[in-house]
């Protein structure tokens, strides 16, 4: 067992014997929550800013002037972020625009802020991400605490849907550490919010469970009624994955009753209502329901533009395919959703799918396939889970849990002597906790040792393709353009045969090769269809060329040929490795830095910025 799943297990022993925890104690405090959550509605008529009554907000805006305005500007903002985009983006740009006018900084912060939610909410993760980080250079949690702790569960959150696990932990754990500090209940709830989102996408569901019903507690407290039902969902969704169906229903039906007397969240959250339902309907084995479910959920999520959450969709359809045994459309749900995650940056969609995608191109009897994605799915689960990524999260979670056991042992000091017997055995268990982290310790060291043998087999390769290259130009040199007579005879060719012939698929090859000493590849436009128009033929037949001659796609051909001209280039050109890393991936065609960071480790098998950095010092 992994060091990465030893940790955990060891942390949920803690638990259990610590707090007794077992399943009622759940249900208990759900149930308490949740009658919580009705008494608050029965007095909705005493607190109706509270509840976003919109006719009320609309009104009240007429008959208040400044910061006042402000506030109710930014509450009908709050009372439609999940219902229409452009309405609440209309109300918040209201809100921002008095700010500016009259000189409230916070009202200014806030709107920004709420611009990058909106952002977050439509999947433009790096456009949020940019936003989100400007505001938080102007508040911390003194001036203003509320910002603060939206803006860093908001950072948290992009990190998360991005799979960058480590920073996303550090960020929720050091937002709680600041809250438990200052004793700010605001700071508390968005703090518990974060961390259960974390725990919620790398699926640890009992401990995502424990901060939600955290957070919901302030939730009720506060009267922050826009994310009641959230949490309803968030509870139902984990409850599920804990094999409790009747709970999940049971909290559904609640959301249901409660939609009835308070106004409706609206098709975002909705939407991913629908998604788990229909997966609740999957495993309990009534797959037309969850095709209904299914089906309303993804037509919500493409008209709104839910850009992170249609990745997500796919791959429940294309679940739901499989238990239908419908391999072939569940292939095919499987491929668009890691698309449709490439295009938001979501690898831990891509690490899931590309893994399933791989079993099943197996089963088919499609050897070639099924390699490919394993190697995406070994390359993405790489470059999320890398060994100092894996370090980092087992130091802030082991930071965590000692504090908790802290906090714990002064109350256990005033116990009786069994509560103490009960302490040394939490005490036993740290210790191996302390044991794996030692091991985790030694396991790095290996993977440093490996990373300079893989580094050094980089570099002879690389020395042997500038050499190579070097005969190559001779070549072409001594051959002059003699190739270039039959262009006219090859073009007719191409365009007068419908099938791939010996002769197509030398010109398409020569034709090809002549583009590779072009450096064709560095555009970050290439494709295979932009390819095949300069060769002056059609995708199909480019594709099975380099499938057939080249040993691979098109796709992994393109990265090849960067791969290799990168390594000559860095060699040889002193200012070119010195440069920054986005601008190296971008000079050889790449568009993303994670794209580039997976083609390069997938060839070479070490990060580009590992070798780039040991390769200058080499060289000095």
């Amino acid at each position: 067992m992994s060091i990465k799943l030893k940790i955990p297990l060891l942390f949920v022993a803690v638990f259990c014997i610590s707090q007794g925890y077992s399943q009622n104690t759940y249900k208990d405090s759900i149930n308490i929550y949740f009658n919580e959550i009705l008494d608050l509605i029965a007095a909705k008529d005493n607190y109706k800013e509270d509840f976003l009554d919109p006719q009320f907000l609309l009104n009240k805006k007429d008959n208040v002037k400044g910061s006042e305005k402000v506030a109710t500007w930014l509450k009908l903002y709050t009372a439609y972020v999940y219902k229409s985009s452009e309405t609440a983006r209309m109300y918040n740009q209201k809100a921002l625009e008095l700010s500016k006018d009259i000189g409230l900084k916070q009202g200014e912060l806030c709107g920004t802020f709420n611009e990058a939610y909106l952002l977050f909410v439509g999947g433009e993760f790096d456009e949020a991400m940019d936003l989100v980080q400007g505001v938080s250079k102007h508040v911390s949690p003194q001036n203003y605490p509320e910002t603060y702790a939206d803006v860093h569960t908001l950072i948290s959150y992009i990190h998360t849907e991005k799979g960058e696990f480590d920073v996303a932990l550090e960020t929720g754990l050091r937002l709680l550490d600041i809250a438990e500090k200052s004793g700010n209940e605001y700071l508390l709830m968005r703090a518990y919010a974060a961390l259960s989102h974390y725990y919620l996408r790398i699926e640890n569901y009992r401990e995502a469970l424990s901060y939600c019903l955290k957070g919901l507690h302030y939730v009720i407290r506060l009267r922050k009624v826009q994310y009641i039902f959230p949490k309803i969902d968030e509870i139902a969704r984990m409850s599920a994955k804990l094999n409790d169906i009747e709970g999940a229903l049971a909290a559904y039906q609640f959301y249901v009753d409660i939609e009835k007397k308070i106004n409706p969240p609206g098709s975002y959250i909705q939407s991913i209502v629908y998604m788990n339902m229909a997966d609740i309907f999957i495993s309990n084995g009534e797959y037309e329901k969850a095709q209904n479910y299914l089906s309303q959920a993804l037509e919500m999520n493409y008209e709104n533009r839910f850009r992170f959450r249609i990745p997500r969709a796919l791959m429940l359809q294309a679940e739901l395919n499989l238990k239908s045994n419908d391999t072939t459309n569940a292939i095919l749900n499987y491929e668009e959703s890691i698309e449709a995650a490439e295009d938001i940056n979501a690898f831990d969609v891509i690490r899931t799918s590309s893994g399933i995608l791989a079993e099943l191109y197996e089963k088919t009897n499609q050897p070639s396939m099924a390699y490919e994605y394993r190697a995406l799915n070994k390359v993405v689960k790489d470059s999320l889970f890398n060994n100092e990524k894996e370090q980092k999260i087992v130091i802030l979670e082991t930071r965590r849990k000692v504090k908790e056991v802290t906090q714990k042992k002064r109350i256990l000091e005033l116990e009786n002597e069994a509560q103490r017997a009960r302490y040394n055995t939490i005490m036993i268990v740290l210790a191996l906790v302390v044991i794996s982290g030692f091991f985790a310790v030694l396991s790095y060291l290996k993977m440093r040792t490996k990373n300079k043998v893989l580094y050094k087999r980089t570099i002879e390769l690389a020395e042997i393709q500038v050499g190579m290259g070097e005969k190559l130009r001779q070549l072409e040199a001594a051959k002059g353009q003699s190739d270039d007579s039959d262009t006219d005879e090859d073009d007719a060719k191409l365009k007068g045969t419908n099938t791939l012939d010996e002769d197509v698929k030398n010109i398409i090859l020569r034709r090809l090769e002549k583009l590779e000493t072009e450096k064709f590849f560095i555009d970050q436009n290439c494709s295979l269809r932009q390819v095949a128009q300069q060769l002056k033929t059609n995708p199909k037949y480019l594709s099975q060329v380099v499938n057939q001659e080249k040993k691979t796609s098109f796709t992994n051909y393109i990265h090849d040929l960067r791969i290799n001209y990168l390594l000559s280039k860095l060699l040889q050109d002193e200012d070119f490795r010195n440069s920054k890393l986005s601008y190296i991936s971008a000079s050889i065609g790449y568009n993303n830095l994670n794209t580039f960071n997976a083609a390069f480790k997938k060839k070479q098998g070490i990060l580009p910025s590992y070798f780039i950095k040991e390769l200058v010092q080499d060289q000095n």
